[in-house]
């Protein structure tokens, strides 16, 4: 089999996986109605808060789009390694040699799941804006990479105010941290800083090709700014700025 196959095969299983659309089926449960008739439209965790009133259910979705998300990178990508890659250069998990092509196997999965979370097949129609893709691709692919993108964020939006444009921004810092990661900082299933850096570069443009409505509401002053440090520091509820 060559190994355009492989991708394709990867690529198709994180799509469909990563097309589960929980944001939907959660506010469906919950109150009976089509997330993407309420609020932004949008299925994703902030739009469940619009739709149930709830950050316990925004969280729960959210907990739930993560969690799929992880599953649409990791599961494709090690049956890759074991279905494929093993048996044409040794187990590479503990071969001193690394195959770039595996490498790269990481960037399609996490492609086919953030193509999936942003327009899954199962709705016919848009999806979430991709940040659930975003932190399940480092929670897998590189924690420590997880930990800049955490720390930047409240920097980001500090600066920026909108959240739409702070998720994209922060995602393509940590993507060219990802470049030039160093190998005692990366993990043994994802040895390859290439592979990392072209994931987060990949989602962040993704994620742009999907804000067009938030770019509008922003240039007609519709949009609102998130104020974090009033949700830390002040009267309103953290969790009700974050998810606003």
């Amino acid at each position: 089999m060559h190994v355009s196959v492989v991708y394709i095969l990867v690529f198709l299983s994180s799509y469909l996986i990563g097309s589960i659309p929980f944001s939907w089926i959660v506010t469906k449960l919950k109150t009976g109605e089509d997330i993407r008739k309420i609020g932004s439209g949008n299925v994703g965790g902030r739009n469940v808060y619009r739709a149930t009133k709830s950050s316990r259910w925004a969280y729960f979705a959210g907990f739930l789009d993560v969690s799929r998300s992880v599953t649409a990178v990791i599961v494709p990508y090690f049956l890759a390694n074991i279905l494929y890659f093993s048996k044409t250069g040794g187990n590479i998990l503990l071969h001193p040699f690394i195959d770039i092509r595996w490498c790269l196997c990481l960037t399609v999965a996490g492609m086919g799941a953030i193509l999936g979370h942003n327009w899954p097949l199962y709705l016919l129609s848009a999806g979430g804006k991709g940040i659930t893709v975003v932190l399940a691709s480092l929670i897998f692919a590189n924690p420590i990479l997880l930990g800049f993108w955490i720390a930047f964020w409240p920097v980001i939006i500090t600066i920026i105010g909108y959240s739409s444009i702070t998720y994209i921004v922060v995602t393509v810092l940590v993507g060219v941290i990802g470049f030039f990661l160093p190998t005692y900082l990366l993990m043994p299933w994802a040895p390859c800083p290439l592979s990392l850096g072209l994931l987060l570069i990949g989602i962040s443009l993704i994620m742009l090709s999907r804000q067009k409505e938030n770019f509008q509401k922003i240039r007609s002053g519709e949009a609102k700014k998130m104020k974090i440090w009033k949700g830390i520091f002040g009267k309103k509820k953290l969790s009700d700025e974050m998810l606003k």
